[in-house]
């Protein structure tokens, strides 16, 4: 019998009660950093959400998406567009090349370092992607011990590294499948696939980090005579469905999540 997740505890989603959350957090005194973070699964509106509450807020975003921190991987991570990217400042995409490494431990020096300059300029930075282990590392305070055993900020003290405000965008199960099925067809006609050939004929390998994620290794395996296309659009929704489940389990562990749903 497999097993099915639950649906998360979730009120409705409301902008009106969201706006009036962020300016309460930026109206409130605090002695730790102030952040904004929005997460989910894949398919749930994080970005647009992201993007209406920093123009809103005249503040600024990074990206906690393991992906986006690649050049020209753009169709198959669902990237901002240059139109988003003008509206709002965002950091942590665009910032290496296909075969350079990324970890969780970069993820929150980098990050770190970005969100205490925009507190010093009064703004509070919103995180918003789906790495979960990336987000759950910088809100609760993850750091290697002298023994190299992973210490947890939060799990020591019961209290979060920042103030935050932090929303899961969530749905029904039939619909968030269905939003991905309709994401993996619209990445196809978006032109994944050129995007993959061009990768590689600029002398990406297909073995590069960058190259194992999803919707780019199914391409590669297209593109080697490995399966059709249609077979190859059903891999990568079956994919992207999988992944959205372990988003789901992983974030259950996150128990200060305010849920909404859309």
């Amino acid at each position: 019998m497999r097993n099915k997740l639950k649906n998360f505890e979730a009120t409705p989603f409301d902008l009106t009660n969201i706006y009036d959350s962020v300016k309460s957090l930026y109206l409130k005194e605090s002695p730790r950093e102030k952040i904004i973070v929005i997460l989910g699964a894949t398919s749930t509106g994080k970005s647009s959400l992201a993007l209406e509450l920093a123009e809103k807020f005249k503040t600024e975003i990074i990206s906690a998406d393991s992906m986006a921190v690649y050049r020209n991987f753009n169709v198959g991570t669902a990237k901002p567009t240059q139109a988003e990217l003008e509206r709002v400042p965002h950091h942590l995409i665009d910032i290496l090349d296909a075969e350079e490494k990324f970890s969780v431990g970069e993820f929150i020096r980098r990050a770190g370092k970005i969100i205490s300059e925009l507190n010093l300029r009064g703004k509070v930075p919103i995180i918003a992607g789906g790495t979960g282990l990336y987000i759950q590392a910088l809100v609760e305070g993850y750091r290697l011990s002298e023994g190299k055993s992973l210490i947890s900020h939060y799990k020591q003290t019961g209290e979060l590294v920042y103030d935050a405000q932090i929303y899961g965008l969530t749905t029904d199960r039939a619909e968030l499948y269905e939003r991905i099925n309709q994401r993996t067809a619209k990445m196809f006609i978006d032109g994944l696939v050129d995007e993959v050939k061009n990768l590689l004929a600029s002398g990406v390998s297909p073995k590069a980090q960058a190259m194992s994620g999803i919707g780019y290794k199914e391409t590669v395996e297209y593109l080697q005579g490995g399966a059709t296309l249609e077979e190859t659009v059903l891999k990568v929704a079956q994919a992207t469905r999988n992944f959205a489940k372990r988003q789901l389990t992983w974030y259950r562990r996150m128990k200060y999540i305010k849920w909404l749903k859309i």
